[in-house]
């Protein structure tokens, strides 16, 4: 028996959502099956994972020439199962039975995801569908992190996925000293941690924290982020750090126009805070008391969350418990018994 999952997109470094999931997919597989059977692709050669058997490749998942020469490297090696942790698996059907996972199909519905000229924009998803349309169509199973991400996956492809959400806790010591270096006390700041690609909608959070004088500092975590008024950006951070500043905020503040499913929402749970976040289907699904939504277009609406965030504290209950590991390793076990 041969059992492979791809880690090529895994980061060490940054240590990505989709790191923690490949980490977590790792961590699954090895502990169902014997290690000898166990194989991980990556591109590292300095990758190694237990007594796992590493497959070095220097075939990129996301550009078009190697996905197909990607295809005949994993033909050759006669595999029992292959799991692809993102939309880029395998070009072809094949005798291997083929499980990929999708976490968002957000660059066919953002607009302008790739780029404000549409020309460029348009071949870029033209580009992308192929690889994705490919990958899923050779799929035996799709596994879905959301439903919204199911939703997405079925109108674009008319399949069905199967639904397993992600756990995204912080599994280390919280680092207080950052709290220190940038002069923060406890529960007296709000939280934004990731990306500031247009989808974020970080021009809503601008707006509020910079015109509202009465609201508490904003902390921004990550890259590309503004300093301003009201607005202090400690750029990227150590996983140390993060769970220090999660359990040190009013809130967190999620304010996208688009998430697949909203891995930072359970981060914040697990760390005991808030979260004040856009009404949209990844986090509508989020059905907890501990969750503030507002109109992602509306300022005045995000206005009053914070001030409503202000006055909450977080409510204990057994909500995370369809995202423990031992409630996702039971849908990969049906997951696998399907397949």
């Amino acid at each position: 028996m041969k059992i492979v999952i791809d880690a090529r997109l895994l980061d060490k470094i940054n240590n990505t959502g989709i790191s923690r999931y490949i980490e977590f997919l790792l961590e699954y597989y090895s502990g169902k099956y014997p290690m000898q059977d166990i194989y991980i692709i990556s591109n590292d050669r300095r990758f190694h994972y237990n007594e796992c058997n590493v497959i070095y490749t220097g075939l990129k998942p996301y550009n078009i020439l190697h996905f197909f020469l990607f295809y005949f490297k994993i033909a050759k090696l006669k595999l029992t199962l292959y799991h692809a942790p993102f939309y880029s698996g395998l070009a072809f059907r094949s005798k291997t039975k083929v499980v990929v996972t999708v976490h968002d199909l957000m660059y066919r519905i953002v607009p302008n995801f790739f780029s404000k000229n549409l020309i460029v924009n348009k071949l870029k998803i033209a580009y992308f569908d192929c690889i994705v349309r490919l990958s899923l169509q050779s799929a035996d199973e799709i596994v879905s992190v959301s439903q919204t991400t199911s939703n997405d996956v079925f109108n674009f492809l008319k399949r069905n996925s199967f639904t397993i959400p992600e756990n995204s806790e912080i599994n280390v010591t919280s680092d207080d000293r950052i709290l220190k270096k940038f002069n923060l006390t406890k529960k007296n700041f709000f939280l934004y941690c990731g990306n500031s690609r247009p989808h974020k909608n970080l021009n809503i959070l601008y707006k509020v924290f910079e015109t509202k004088k009465d609201l508490p500092l904003l902390v921004m975590a990550g890259k590309g982020h503004r300093a301003g008024i009201n607005l202090l950006n400690v750029g990227t951070v150590s996983d140390h750090e993060l769970k220090s500043l999660y359990e040190s905020a009013i809130a967190f503040v999620f304010p996208s126009f688009y998430e697949g499913f909203g891995l930072p929402v359970l981060e914040s749970f697990y760390s005991r805070t808030i979260v004040v976040a856009s009404k949209i289907p990844a986090f509508l699904e989020f059905k907890s008391d501990n969750i503030i939504f507002f109109d992602p277009d509306n300022i005045e609406e995000l206005y009053i969350a914070l001030k409503d965030a202000q006055g909450r504290k977080f409510i204990d209950n057994d909500f995370m418990d369809k995202f423990n590991n031992k409630n996702l390793i039971a849908k990969y076990d049906e997951l696998l018994a399907k397949v």
